[in-house]
């Protein structure tokens, strides 16, 4: 089988992919050339016999046509300027009877996290401001049905998949909510350094409670090309 990944970054999921379905190959599509740099070099013993890393945009990747079976998307489609460009580029590249399967988000139907903590949602909601004045969308996971139909897919899925701490522990969680990981939005139109500095103490008693859950919910859109 071959497998179309969009928007590979590191390589975590290629890797598991390579290593659960040891017949197929991948093709890995990703947009930043630091990115694709660390793939090569954690993934470097695969490559070049079951898998090809292409640095580019996935509105337009130069593949030759209909050479995949299945094409991956894994929280892409939310941070692209034209997610509909990308669900026909899939459609060119996929044989006739692949499937595309879109994993992603949509803030209204994120997840919560208990004991609710009013930081974290006005993070949230400065985080959502930023990526929208850069193209994105965290709305996404709504629109992703009529983004697949609009470019010809049939067949298609809607599927909602929840995973919790309670089940994977807190630790698989807290790199999400790290505050330095949205350092990087003190910025003018995103977050204050006093919102950061906010959400900083905040997830510091977040930590200390006994009693804490976070559940998370991904969407998952699929279509087929006929």
């Amino acid at each position: 089988m071959s497998i179309l990944e969009v928007g590979s970054g590191p390589g975590f999921i290629t890797e598991r992919l390579l290593e659960a379905l040891p017949h197929c190959t991948i093709t890995s599509v990703e947009l930043d050339p630091n990115m694709c740099a660390v793939a090569r070099y954690r993934l470097g013993r695969y490559l070049g016999n079951r898998l090809q890393i292409v640095e580019a945009s996935i509105l337009y990747t130069d593949l030759p046509d209909e050479n995949f079976d299945f094409a991956f998307a894994r929280y892409v489609f939310q941070h692209l300027s034209a997610p509909d460009l990308a669900a026909s580029e899939v459609f060119r590249l996929l044989k006739a009877g692949g499937r595309i399967v879109v994993a992603d988000i949509d803030d209204d139907l994120g997840g919560l996290v208990v004991p609710g903590i009013p930081a974290f949602v006005q993070t949230a909601r400065r985080v959502h401001q930023v990526q929208a004045g850069s193209a994105g969308d965290r709305q996404i996971g709504r629109k992703l049905w009529r983004l697949l139909a609009a470019a010809g897919y049939d067949h298609l899925g809607l599927n909602v998949l929840a995973f919790h701490s309670d089940e994977l522990g807190l630790q698989a969680f807290l790199p999400q909510y790290d505050p330095e990981r949205f350092r990087a939005f003190v910025v003018p139109g995103g977050l204050s350094a006093d919102e950061w500095e906010n959400y900083r103490q905040a997830y510091s008693q977040f930590l200390a409670t006994a009693d804490v859950l976070i559940l998370q919910l991904m969407i998952l859109a699929s279509g087929t090309k006929p």
